[in-house]
């Protein structure tokens, strides 16, 4: 593991040994003075401090001492009907539409990171024959919370109204973040499973929480 200084009450760690995820998480469970807060990304941990709490040498043997991150496991309805990009996705991939719907819920994904907007979940890996979907070429202005995307290799979930460029394939009626109550279900290390839902089903389960 390498650090490098992200400013002056922050530090990069890279070259991990572990998944990031599992790093921070070790990190936040082990109360080490100044530390106030570690975030992954991919495959590097961004790490918060107090400067005048804290020492770097503290992290020098911390990918030896923690077992392994305890995931969840959330299954997410989405209503495929309602993918703006969905046509435009299939016939990108050359696959027909029922296709993609069948592969994006062939696999279990993980949350290597969230970040974009409150509640942003990267979501990793497609499958080979639904990886290679590009950005739009110019960025909605704003898109419908719930709205699920791909883009090259990561699936992700629009939680909240923002712009933002990758192709809509559905829409899940649940509520993914509440930041007034500090609600935000799925974390980095955590698992998601996509499950297809009618819009009669989307309907009656919409707004309801994670």
């Amino acid at each position: 593991m390498t650090i490098e200084p992200l400013g002056d009450s922050a530090l990069l760690l890279r070259d991990l040994d572990h998944p990031a995820f599992e790093l921070a998480d070790a990190l936040m469970r082990m109360a080490i003075p100044g530390l106030l807060e570690a975030v992954a990304s991919y495959d590097t941990v961004a790490v918060y401090v107090d400067p005048t709490h804290f020492k770097a040498s503290s992290l020098e043997s911390v990918q030896a001492s923690f077992g392994k991150t305890v995931s969840r496991l959330h299954e997410i309805p989405v209503c495929y009907e309602l993918g703006e990009d969905l046509e435009v996705v299939a016939s990108a991939l050359g696959l027909l539409a029922e296709e993609v719907v069948r592969l994006h819920q062939s696999e279990i994904y993980r949350c290597f990171a969230v970040g974009f907007c409150p509640g942003f979940p990267y979501l990793g890996y497609l499958p080979s024959r639904l990886s290679g979907m590009p950005r739009r070429p110019a960025p909605r202005i704003r898109i419908t919370p719930g709205s699920v995307a791909i883009t090259g290799r990561q699936t992700g979930i629009y939680p909240l109204e923002r712009p933002g460029g990758w192709a809509l394939i559905g829409e899940t009626p649940l509520c993914l973040v509440a930041p007034d109550d500090d609600y935000f279900p799925i974390k980095a290390g955590d698992q998601v499973r996509f499950v297809s839902i009618a819009k009669t089903d989307y309907d009656s389960l919409k707004g309801q929480r994670l």
